[in-house]
C-alpha cells in the first residue's frame, strides 16, 4: 500500500517521495547490479540509470506485481547492455578486502573465504545472463521462483529449470576449481 502511495505522490511531481523511494530501493537494486557486473566500477553509474529510466518510464509504468521487480528488469537489461559495450574483466577488490580484515580474524580463512567467494561470483558471471539472474535474485536478494518469475513474464517452471541447470553448471565449474 506504502509502495502505490509513493508512486501516486512521485507521479504528481512530490520530490519528497521520489527521493523516499529511491532512498528504500537503491541499495538493493545497487547490490544486484554490482554481483551482475562482478565488482565492476560501472555498477554505480549502471543503479543510476536504472532510476533514471524508471522516472521517464513512471508515466507509463502499468502497477503489475511490485516496483522492485520493474527496477530489477531494468537493471538486468542496462547489464546485458554494458556487457555488449565492453568486456569485462575479473577485478580484485584487495584494498576494500583489506579494509574489512580486523585484528581477531584468522587471516588463513579469511583469505580462503574471499577465494571462494571470488571463485564463485566469477564462476557465475560465466553463466548464460538468464541463469546468472535467476542465481543472483534467488541466493542473494532472496526472491522466491515465484517473484523471479514475475520479474521475467515467464512460468515457474522455466525459472526452476534455469536455476536447476545453473547450479549444476556451478557445481562443475566449482568442482574443477577444487571447491
Amino acid at each position: 500500500m506504502k509502495e502505490k502511495w509513493l508512486l501516486h505522490k512521485i507521479r504528481h511531481g512530490d520530490m519528497a517521495a521520489l527521493d523516499t523511494f529511491i532512498t528504500q530501493v537503491y541499495p538493493t537494486i545497487y547490490a544486484f547490479v554490482y554481483r551482475k557486473m562482478q565488482g565492476d566500477d560501472s555498477a554505480k553509474d549502471i543503479t543510476q540509470e536504472v532510476f533514471l529510466r524508471f522516472i521517464r518510464y513512471l508515466p507509463t509504468y502499468h502497477e503489475e506485481g511490485k516496483v522492485i521487480h520493474f527496477l530489477y528488469r531494468i537493471a538486468s537489461n542496462l547489464c546485458v547492455d554494458a556487457y555488449r559495450k565492453q568486456k569485462l574483466h575479473l577485478m580484485e577488490d584487495s584494498e576494500a578486502w583489506m579494509n574489512g580484515l580486523g585484528d581477531d580474524i584468522d587471516v588463513h580463512e579469511s583469505i580462503l573465504k574471499q577465494c571462494a567467494q571470488e571463485t564463485l561470483l566469477y564462476n557465475i558471471g560465466k553463466l548464460p545472463l538468464p541463469q546468472q539472474d535467476v542465481i543472483l535474485l534467488h541466493y542473494f536478494h532472496q526472491l522466491t521462483y515465484r517473484e523471479i518469475a514475475q520479474v521475467y513474464d515467464m512460468p515457474i517452471s522455466s525459472v526452476k529449470s534455469r536455476h536447476k541447470a545453473a547450479l549444476a553448471k556451478l557445481y562443475q565449474m566449482m568442482k574443477g576449481a577444487n571447491y
